[in-house]
């Protein structure tokens, strides 16, 4: 009989083949992010290959096209970006609404500002014809960036807290709808209202990083675009009724 800790006899390590064409991936996504990063949104396999000392046809053993390409750096991207948020929530008490507010909106801007390209590729639509997140394998990590950031109430509720959001008339479409998207597998639901300030909170941090992202704050320095961030977190704290 096996112990806890053996391992599994029909676990089989990575063929050095495997490990080769895992290594090619990666270094395809890395080459293709710099060349995003240095050129914009103009990319090509064929730039790519000559980059890499390959052919450009030997880069549809890896990616079926272009679309499927960016699909996976997009995916890469959302991942890092809900890893973001995920860990600056878990510094943040998990009662404390005004905590974690900021915590998250500071978690979102810095991300953006980390890496405005890879920002771009996610939000920026950089590359036309590409197409909506639903369309292609981004989908679903794009929704789970938006689990990870659901963390900033749900574990408000979780602890019993019920904050007042200053705005509380719910539309019905909307009532519905939100019943259904934030129903959690353990029975938890965010309330209407309190998901609808999420999504405010939502639109004003991406409002916030997209007007930074794109040089259309750049008429002021940057630390007035600190305070007017630090402001908007304040009006964030008092709509989301964690001043409460």
């Amino acid at each position: 009989m096996l112990s806890a800790t053996a391992p599994d006899p029909d676990d089989k390590a990575p063929s050095r083949r495997d490990r080769v064409r895992a290594a090619t991936i990666e270094e395809i996504k890395t080459t293709a992010m710099r060349m995003l990063r240095e050129h914009g949104a103009d990319l090509r396999f064929a730039d790519i290959a000559r980059d890499m000392g390959m052919t450009a046809p030997a880069l549809y053993r890896y990616f079926a096209d272009r679309d499927e390409l960016l699909s996976a750096l997009m995916v890469d991207g959302f991942a890092e970006m809900a890893d973001a948020l995920t860990s600056a929530l878990d510094s943040a008490a998990p009662d404390d609404l005004a905590g974690r507010i900021r915590a998250a909106a500071i978690a979102y801007r810095d991300f953006a500002r980390a890496d405005p390209s890879r920002f771009s590729l996610l939000f920026g639509l950089p590359n036309p014809g590409f197409g909506r997140h639903s369309e292609h394998s981004s989908g679903p990590a794009a929704g789970a960036t938006m689990a990870a950031l659901e963390g900033l109430v749900l574990s408000v509720v979780e602890h019993g807290k019920r904050p007042t959001p200053l705005v509380r008339v719910v539309g019905t479409t909307w009532a519905d709808e939100a019943g259904t998207i934030a129903q959690r597998n353990d029975g938890t639901r965010i309330p209407a209202d309190i998901y609808q300030s999420l999504l405010h909170f939502l639109a004003a941090v991406h409002g916030f990083a997209c007007l930074e992202n794109f040089d259309h704050l750049n008429w002021v320095t940057e630390q007035s675009r600190d305070e007017l961030f630090d402001a908007q977190i304040a009006l964030l704290v008092v709509a989301m009724g964690a001043d409460q």
